[in-house]
């Protein structure tokens, strides 16, 4: 195990899961207005807001808590813990005004807020880790910054072209996919690797990833932004260079699945089982996600993933609860925040593990079904609603077990339990 963390981190981290518990629910919502009318709720607004909170208040603030770690163990850097309050009162500005509004002027400059706030914790971030191995973790962390603040380049580009009046327009849509693909397959995926490896290093175990496969990812995540341009121009060079990069990311994935393999084979006593369970389920989501990617990299696929919504939303819930928040509750158990052995919190992870699970397969099996030409499988909306309802219940028994976990009278029990 690591160092003992400060509380406030611990704290910070059980906030980030409840903007997650938040957006569950509100993606339960969703599915249901497919069944029955919601009075007063607009599903376009409320998904805005959905895909908000999820995105920054939970991946984004938990990703930050983990790698300001280090820095928030010196009083004197603990100045990041201001700007972790701005970052929330944007989330929560976002959670307010986006089902009321949608894209307007309090929703977007809630927005502004944190895309500014997010540059002040990416400084942080990169100035924190400086101790970090330079060829390692430290790699992977400049990269994921690098490409933080790349797409936001898409969300800059937003006003001219809204000023233009280019709403809807293939640059308005190439605007927004450039911001999305930078955070999935940038910012969020190499900090997740960065964790990681700075785990392993710090527990003795030789460098995570070579150059080689960095490279592989870093050169794959440029070039599969080919296939947001794709779903507009249709032209084979834009989608040969999407092929390429799907399958450089098909090599760097079978290398990075052995390289976290032969360190679990290595460091398996040093963790709790749970933890070595989550990293498996995430590996196992990656996969799933390289390989469907790798499918897409086929011209006529790659037609058929961007014009079925079943494919699209399911590929970002891959990205996002399964490989992503995977990573970040085995980082959660790596620390003694999650007690391995404790009830709660395995029901709770099985329970969320098991609903996405579930919810993704039934999303892929309809959208083949669309592709297919066979119609929508018999009570289709309800089996989205039921395989989605584990996910919010999982995260909130978590949160539960953190707030018990947070009296005084439970402290050292914790620690312990974390370490088992």
């Amino acid at each position: 195990m690591i160092a003992s963390t400060p509380h406030g981190l611990r704290r910070w981290f059980a906030i980030a899961l409840l903007n997650l518990a938040i957006a569950a629910i509100i993606g339960c919502v969703l599915r249901s207005i497919y069944i029955v009318e919601i009075p007063y709720v607009n599903f376009k607004p409320l998904q805005q807001a959905h895909s908000h909170v999820a995105m920054l208040g939970w991946i984004f603030l938990a990703l930050m808590v983990f790698l300001l770690e280090d820095a928030d163990r010196d009083a004197a850097q603990r100045r990041h813990r201001t700007l972790f309050f701005w970052a929330q009162v944007a989330v929560v500005g976002m959670l307010l005004s986006f089902p009321v509004q949608g894209y307007g002027v309090v929703s977007i400059a809630f927005t502004t807020l944190h895309l500014l706030v997010s540059y002040g914790l990416a400084a942080f971030a990169w100035k924190g880790t400086s101790r970090w191995a330079p060829a390692g973790s430290r790699r992977l962390l400049r990269i994921a910054i690098g490409m933080q603040v790349l797409s936001t380049v898409g969300v800059w580009a937003m006003a001219p072209i809204l000023t233009s009046g280019l709403f809807g327009s293939e640059l308005y849509y190439w605007s927004i996919q450039f911001f999305l693909h930078f955070q999935f397959n940038g910012w969020f995926w190499f900090a997740a690797l960065a964790l990681w490896t700075r785990w392993a290093e710090t527990h003795g175990a030789p460098q995570l990833l070579d150059p080689f496969t960095i490279r592989l990812w870093l050169v794959s995540a440029v070039l599969t932004f080919a296939l947001a341009i794709a779903w507009s121009e249709r032209h084979w060079p834009i989608i040969a260079i999407n092929s390429l990069g799907v399958l450089l990311q098909l090599w760097a994935g079978w290398r990075t699945a052995k390289a976290i393999r032969h360190t679990q084979r290595m460091l398996f006593a040093k963790a709790p089982l749970w933890a070595w369970r989550c990293v498996t389920y995430a590996l196992i989501f990656m996969a799933l996600k390289v390989l469907i990617q790798t499918v897409v990299a086929v011209p006529p696929v790659a037609v058929i993933a961007l014009t079925i919504r079943n494919y699209v939303i399911g590929f970002i819930h891959l990205n996002m609860l399964g490989a992503i928040s995977m990573m970040l509750f085995a980082m959660a158990l790596l620390r003694g925040w999650f007690g391995s052995t404790n009830l709660l919190v395995r029901i709770g992870l099985s329970l969320f593990t098991g609903g996405v699970l579930l919810s993704e397969a039934a999303l892929f099996l309809q959208g083949t079904l669309f592709w297919a030409g066979q119609g929508m499988i018999p009570g289709y909306h309800w089996i989205q609603l039921l395989t989605s309802v584990p996910i919010p219940v999982g995260v909130v028994l978590l949160l539960v077990y953190m707030g018990r976990a947070a009296s005084p009278q439970h402290a050292s029990a914790n620690d312990a339990d974390g370490r088992m």
